[in-house]
């Protein structure tokens, strides 16, 4: 055999080698499965913590804020307004609001209420409303004023309350409109400080997880099978 034959031979032998084995299809194959299998993951995960996040404490998700310690030497603490249907994409279903004052023997109330009942309600009462909070402090707008004229327990304004002596949790089926939050003494006594905790409760998170966990698991299959199968044709026809 003369030696353009041989270097014939051997580039017709790698080019069956190369066509028997790793095709590009194949390697389509393997990349594709590869990437769905990363996604597969991502769904297993998300699920899987939706999951377990409705299994426990009633299925209410903390937000995180108890972490900041709030102070005031007026009559009030409030929030700025906000639209509690529209936080977790229209999710949430109830929100928890539970306020554990520094000194437990502290009367406490926790009130919600329409946004503009609550401001007919302090208007005139000296007040603080935080808008933002970090472990430097509150940020927030001080309105002068004097006593409020009725105790908040009697004020008739509230679509959720809570009082009582320490800790004190409200609990509220989410409705349309703008609310607002206030922490008061429960004798309507000037001061209060703690720590505030919200946790909301998804609307069908369990069925969410659940579809989320299935979905990852199918996804996770398919992309196996991708990448098993080539692999396995590839080491057989190499052989």
């Amino acid at each position: 055999m003369t030696d353009r034959g041989a270097k014939d031979f051997v580039e017709g032998a790698n080019m069956r080698t190369t066509s028997a084995g790793w095709t590009a299809g194949r390697i389509a194959a393997v990349v594709v499965g590869a990437i769905l299998s990363l996604v597969a993951l991502t769904l297993v995960g998300a699920g899987g913590t939706a999951v377990y996040l409705a299994s426990h404490d009633g299925g209410y998700i903390d937000l995180g804020t108890g972490r900041y310690a709030h102070r005031t030497d007026t009559y009030a603490m409030t929030t700025d307004s906000w639209r509690a249907d529209k936080q977790m994409a229209g999710l949430t279903d109830d929100l928890r609001i539970t306020f554990k004052p520094d000194n437990p023997s502290d009367p406490v109330f926790v009130g919600l209420a329409d946004e503009g009942k609550l401001r007919q309600y302090l208007n005139g009462v000296q007040h603080v409303t935080i808008h933002d909070s970090s472990g430097k402090g509150d940020t927030e707008s001080r309105h002068p004023g004097g006593t409020p004229g009725t105790p908040p327990g009697k004020a008739g304004v509230w679509v959720a309350q809570a009082s009582g002596q320490g800790a004190q949790t409200l609990n509220w089926s989410v409705k349309s409109g703008d609310v607002a939050a206030v922490v008061m003494k429960a004798d309507g006594s000037r001061g209060q400080a703690g720590h505030v905790t919200v946790a909301a409760k998804i609307a069908w998170l369990p069925w969410i997880g659940a579809a989320s966990l299935l979905a990852g698991l199918l996804v996770l299959a398919g992309s196996v099978l991708l990448i098993v199968r080539p692999l396995r044709r590839a080491r057989g026809r190499a052989a």
